[in-house]
Order: C-alpha cells, then sequence, then structure tokens
C-alpha cells in the first residue's frame, strides 16, 4: 500500500506515548514493504532536528512547525467560529495548500490510503482529498479526557476552563470524524465505550493497545539516584497536565507520609518539560526532577517502585505496561490502570486516597521481595498481551480493509 500519514508531532525519538505508537506503527508497516509518506506538524521546534531519524521509514517526509503566533491565531479563530481548540489549534495554511498541491501529484494520486493520527489532523486528512479512505487513529477519547479533565479541582483554572470549553464541541468532533472515516482506532475499551455512548457505531471503532519494546538492554545505564536510596519513581512527559497534576497531588499529600515511614526514601520525576510548579521541589536530596532523558527504562529498572498518580488520565498508561514489563512493582491509581483487563489490574496495587496510595508505596520499600514477586508476574502478562507486533499487525489489516472497501464503494 501507498499510505499519507498526517501526525501533529514528530514521532522520533519515540520517548513519549503518542511518539512511541506511531513510531512503531510506521516502523512496522515499513518492514512490510508499504511506502508511507509522512507530514508532520509540531509545537515542539527542537523535534524538527530529530527528524533525520524518519528518512529511513518514510518515502518522502515534511515537517512544519506551528510558533506560540500560529497557536495563538488558532485558538482565536477556534473560539471565534465555536469550535473545539484542540482541534484548531492545528490548522495550518501552509500544510492545507501543501496538501493540496500533493493531492494533484503523482505521489498523492498513488496513494491508497490516509492514516490521520490523532483527531486534530482530521481536517487535514479529508480538505481535498480525493475520496481516499480515512483511517483516524484518535489513541485516547479527548471527550473523556476533557469531561474528567474540567472536574478536577487539582488542574490550573485554565486548562479547566479550556477543558470545559472543548468538551462540548470535541463530543461532535470526535464522533463526526471517526463516523466520516472508515475506521476510528483508540487504545482501550474504556475510551471506545465513550463514542459509542455518545452515538458513534460500534463497527466503525477498533481497540488497538500499543505495545511495550523489552528487546533492548538497560542492565547498568547511569542514573541520578543516590547511592543505596530506596526509589519512588515516576516517569512521563511531565508537561502533561495529568503527569504533572498527580506528581503534585503525590509529592504534597502522600511524600510526607512515606518519608516518615521509610526516611532513606527518594522520590525520582523523570520525563521531559517539567514546569515551575514541580521543578521547585527538586531539591538534589531526595526529591529529583530529571526533566528529559534519552532513555527511561533505566530509571525504572534501578526504582524499587514505580507510581501511576494520575487522578484523571486516558487511553492507556504507558508508564504502568513498561514499569510492569520490566518486572518492576506499580502502585497506580483507578483512572491509571482502567484500560487493563481485571487479570492485568490485579498485578497492580491501586489506591486511590492518600493513606491507601502511602501504605502501598510503602509496603512495596518495606517488603521488596514480596513486591518483586507480585511484579514478576506483572512481566509475563505484559509480554504475552502487549506486543508492538501485534499492534502493527491489527494495524495493517484495518488499513488493508479501508482500501478494500474504499475500492468496492467506487465500482
Amino acid at each position: 500500500m501507498n499510505i499519507l500519514v498526517l501526525t501533529p508531532l514528530v514521532p522520533y525519538p519515540p520517548h513519549d506515548g503518542d511518539k512511541l505508537r506511531l513510531y512503531y506503527f510506521l516502523k512496522y508497516l515499513k518492514s512490510r514493504g508499504h511506502q508511507i509518506d509522512l507530514f508532520c506538524l509540531t509545537r515542539v521546534k527542537e523535534d524538527m532536528y530529530q527528524a533525520e531519524g524518519l528518512r529511513p521509514l518514510c518515502r518522502s517526509l515534511y515537517i512544519e512547525h506551528i510558533n506560540h503566533w500560529d497557536l495563538f491565531l488558532n485558538l482565536i479563530g477556534g473560539f471565534l467560529m465555536g469550535g473545539s481548540l484542540n482541534v484548531a489549534s492545528y490548522f495550518s495554511p501552509k500544510l492545507r495548500d501543501t496538501l493540496k498541491a500533493y493531492w494533484a501529484a503523482p505521489a498523492g494520486q498513488a496513494i491508497d490510503v490516509v492514516f490521520a493520527h490523532r483527531l486534530r489532523m482530521a481536517p487535514h486528512a479529508f480538505r481535498y482529498n480525493p475520496q481516499k479512505p480515512v483511517v483516524i487513529d484518535l489513541t485516547d477519547s479527548l471527550v473523556s479526557y476533557s469531561r474528567q479533565l474540567r472536574k478536577q479541582s487539582g488542574a490550573p483554572l485554565l486548562r479547566r476552563l479550556a477543558a470545559g470549553w472543548d468538551h462540548w464541541f470535541l463530543r461532535k468532533d470526535e464522533v463526526g470524524w471517526s463516523d466520516k472515516a472508515a475506521q476510528a482506532l483508540l487504545i482501550a475499551q474504556p475510551d471506545a465505550d465513550v463514542l459509542i455512548k455518545h452515538g458513534l457505531e460500534p463497527d466503525k471503532i477498533t481497540v488497538i493497545p500499543n505495545g511495550v519494546d523489552l528487546s533492548a538492554s538497560y542492565k547498568k545505564a547511569k542514573t541520578d539516584y543516590p547511592h543505596r536510596a530506596k526509589v519512588v519513581c515516576f516517569v512521563g512527559n511531565m508537561g502533561y497536565a495529568p503527569n504533572e497534576e498527580g506528581a503534585l497531588w503525590f509529592l504534597r499529600n502522600v511524600w510526607p507520609q512515606v518519608k516518615r515511614a521509610v526516611p532513606e526514601a527518594v522520590f525520582v520525576a523523570v520525563g521531559g518539560s517539567p514546569r515551575k510548579a514541580l521543578r521547585e521541589y527538586d531539591n538534589g536530596n531526595d526529591v529529583l526532577v530529571t526533566g528529559w532523558v534519552p532513555q527511561v527504562e533505566p530509571y525504572l529498572i534501578q526504582a524499587n517502585v514505580s507510581i501511576a498518580p494520575l487522578r484523571f488520565a486516558g487511553g492507556m498508561q504507558n508508564k504502568v505496561a513498561l514499569s510492569l514489563g520490566l518486572g518492576i512493582p506499580v502502585v497506580a491509581t483507578t483512572a491509571a490502570t482502567a484500560w487493563l483487563p481485571e487479570a492485568g489490574k490485579k498485578l497492580v496495587n491501586v489506591a486511590d486516597d492518600v493513606n491507601g496510595f502511602a501504605d502501598e508505596v510503602i509496603a512495596a520499600l518495606q517488603e521488596p521481595m514480596k513486591a518483586r514477586a507480585k511484579a514478576i508476574k506483572g512481566k509475563q502478562f505484559v509480554a504475552k498481551h502487549y506486543q508492538w507486533k501485534m499492534a502493527g499487525k491489527q494495524l495493517e489489516e484495518v488499513l488493508k480493509k479501508a482500501v478494500r472497501i474504499g475500492k468496492l464503494k467506487h465500482l
């Protein structure tokens, strides 16, 4: 197949959820002999310099940076037009015109299917499209995410107000664009259930969970951990609202109890884009905020327990899957484990209130052998059920089916 891929990010290096998913999808499709033309918009200028790593996977590559001024104008436009700010924020006249020319060129005319990664790329997928089938990878339900965020008192007020505005428009956008597409993809069944509740037909949805890459070795990579510390590790993009809010909730409410019970405990937040509110907790001693690191796996492997204190979340939490896959004990909230089947949830220590979460973390630190025994079962579970090859095969089948149906419609 000749596949046009549209994405609101540069999926390299693959160090967070959305980038991981798209990178491994591209890698699998390339291995199967498919030709990929990749069009990327990004708000992170530094990512443009990493894009060369994608060229072996693509026939052609287009990258455009959306700066702060572009974003501001897009948000104003979305507000005035009465639409979703999430979708409006990635409007690009330059990309619009580039795609118009692309569709008229031989490369565009040879395309079999369009793969739109994230809802915000849906308008670009259909505009000027000469009736080529479109598959939208929503990944998570933004309706579900915005509903949780607008009610979350611990989140910044501006974020909650924006989520409140977007919630109403996203209900229409997610179902509308997904219904127009040949198929909509989601990472987890709870998110699929949200779209079905709002009117999308179940046969329009395919759930494809992420995989976990356990092939690399991270035995003794350097970390910032103090010698002989008992480490509580939280990995993820710390600029992402649920991660930031969860880290702050943990530090303000749970961490003091953990320190009283285990004085040698050290908390480490590992991941890019931490804002000032979180960085201020870094004391260089028992609370460390690393910022971006090339690999989070060494920090997990050398930790005593991995936590996911998310009080609102959507889709599959890769931090939980990766920690389980590496055989690390996990303490998480209900929101962070909603994507797991019941058999998987039993392998995570789940707690939502302050005291319960503290007790689980303390137990993992004080009873390491018991915690590791449960974690080994988690490793076996992830290795069996969450493989990128399986996910890639599912995607390929969805794309091929979209092409077949598209051809039948034009007979």
